[in-house]
């Protein structure tokens, strides 16, 4: 949509609305405060910077981040915007938070720079706030969600099957013998959610007895972790394997069992959810579902690349994690 079809919908003519993208003073409020409800309702952005990237040839890929300073978004932005560089791709990359208004801000900045295409990493931007804006300011141009999918027609979802991952977890667990299993989770976002419902799947596919003081929801913090385990741990003594939904957490989990004197693996099996660095500078290393971020970052990248030369790609692509046993069970028979 440009000035001259906005102009049309406010009925004013395009000078007008011109007047009003520069905040000019010039404009009656009555009439300004039209133009820009139109303005905002169709997403429509000042296209002189856009020209002029496209002038200068520049490809662009954006990038946006929930946390940069989650390592399993920030090497899946890292892996991307390496290989898009091969491509001839310069990527923004930014973070936006868990505010949906400054995720809409950056979308919007990143249309402002009439990026080619989009990526977005965390399953949190899988939710009706960012299907609106990506209608409002990305509907012509493709959009891939890591570890997430929304059912628009220009999106293509790479997801993580971590639910299944979780349930096929706890069903190794009670084949070896763990009945009273624990599950610590920080339940912000949607993947947070589909690992519970999988340790929940699987309690219940094994006839375990649910015990509600055997779930914790915290903050992924490390110290928080300590804390929250320790009190796990000596509420319930009968714990034998507990499953953390982030290996940062996980670690926590460990040095929780160093303050009780419970000795890992032969009293209880730790387990973590990443496979980052954080499961393999723990002492013992801990034994982490891997969730293949490089696999994440390279479906990605093919996907968002494919459709960018115009290609048809599937609308989600699932990425299957698998348990790495390191030293914290002892569940390979």
């Amino acid at each position: 949509m440009n000035i001259y079809d906005i102009a049309k919908l406010a009925g004013v003519s395009y000078a007008t609305v011109s007047r009003v993208i520069n905040n000019k003073d010039d404009v009656k409020q009555e009439t300004r405060e039209r133009v820009q409800k139109i303005l905002d309702e169709h997403g429509y952005l000042p296209n002189s910077f856009a020209r002029g990237l496209s002038m200068s040839g520049m490809k662009l890929i954006g990038i946006l981040l929930i946390d940069v300073r989650n390592l399993h978004h920030s090497n899946t932005a890292f892996h991307i915007e390496t290989e898009f560089a091969k491509f001839g791709y310069t990527s923004f990359i930014a973070g936006c938070g868990l505010d949906n208004t400054k995720q809409e801000e950056y979308l919007r900045v990143m249309a402002s720079r009439n990026v080619d295409g989009l990526v977005l990493i965390g399953s949190r931007f899988q939710n009706e706030e960012t299907r609106k804006n990506i209608k409002k300011y990305f509907s012509g141009k493709p959009v891939v969600i890591a570890n997430g999918y929304l059912d628009l027609p220009n999106v293509c979802g790479i997801v993580d099957e971590e639910r299944k991952a979780v349930a096929g977890v706890v069903d190794l667990l009670v084949s070896r013998g763990h009945r009273n299993i624990a599950f610590v989770n920080d339940y912000v976002t949607f993947s947070a959610q589909e690992k519970e419902a999988g340790f929940m799947e699987g309690i219940e596919r094994n006839n375990i007895l649910y015990n509600e003081n055997n779930i914790r929801h915290i903050k992924t913090d490390i110290d928080v972790s300590i804390v929250e385990s320790e009190k796990l741990f000596s509420l319930n003594r009968d714990i034998t394997a507990a499953i953390y939904s982030e290996d940062l957490m996980a670690v926590g989990g460990v040095k929780a069992c160093g303050r009780l004197n419970l000795k890992i693996p032969d009293d209880i099996s730790i387990i973590g959810f990443n496979n980052s660095i954080y499961s393999d500078v723990s002492t013992p290393r801990i034994s982490t579902i891997d969730n293949k971020r490089y696999d994440l970052g390279a479906k990605c990248t093919d996907a968002l690349y494919a459709m960018l030369k115009g290609k048809k790609v599937e609308p989600v692509v699932k990425i299957i994690p698998e348990l790495i046993h390191k030293e914290t069970t002892n569940l390979i028979e």
